[in-house]
């Protein structure tokens, strides 16, 4: 779709608590989201947008199973895909931090200044209380939603959504299908069901859109 003058850009986290929050708040930005709110990893995505968005809204959040990652391969030694260690672990392996609630405030502080060498005085951010917000109750098993950024669709709460160009969507599937064990992808693009087969043979792949 084309942005016009005055489009919201948000960038937040993939985390499923996030839909029904993001979709009330922002529904007529443009959302990008992936695992951290990860800027590392979304440069082509952002490519796109760098001079066709008045806003862009940083919203990581508290709770955060990237995050997560983050502390155990740096704290505990837990080691996960090399393509997590590059995208999203080595920006805090210089970092002193002493719990997960301070690593979270760090990204935070990390990814908006990578956000603001982008896009400079447009952005701002707020670290979501995920206590704070209402999270529609769920009994459906977890599932991973990848698309292409867009305005936000009606996703549930079992949803996590993956939301950037093609080429950067693998560290936060790695993240989904090795730390949150999510056996479940749908996408609406057929290439990328096939791709996203080819990755994670053992995850039921499916094609369709909401």
């Amino acid at each position: 779709m084309s942005v016009c003058s005055g489009m919201k850009l948000v960038v937040s986290c993939m985390d499923r608590r996030l839909n029904s929050y993001l979709k009330k708040k922002y529904p007529d930005a443009i959302v990008i989201r992936n695992a951290g709110a990860n800027v590392n990893s979304l440069l082509i995505t952002f490519e796109k947008y760098k001079d066709r968005v008045d806003e862009v809204i940083l919203l990581p959040h508290t709770d955060c199973g990237a995050m997560k990652v983050v502390y155990s391969s740096l704290k505990e030694g837990k080691k996960i895909t090399s393509l997590v260690e590059e995208k999203l672990v080595s920006q805090f392996s210089s970092k002193k931090f002493s719990s997960l609630s301070e690593l979270e405030r760090l990204n935070m502080e990390i990814q908006k200044e990578n956000l603001k060498r982008i896009f400079g005085d447009k952005v701002r951010t707020e670290l979501i209380d995920i206590n704070k917000i209402e999270i529609p109750p769920s009994n459906e098993p977890y599932m991973a939603y990848v698309s292409k950024p867009s305005q936000l669709a009606e996703l549930s709460s079992n949803i996590y959504h993956i939301s950037a160009e093609d080429k950067e969507i693998w560290d936060s599937l790695d993240i989904a299908v090795y730390a949150m064990k999510i056996n479940k992808i749908i996408t609406p693009d057929e290439k990328t069901v096939e791709k996203i087969k080819a990755a994670y043979p053992s995850v039921i792949v499916s094609t369709t859109s909401f």
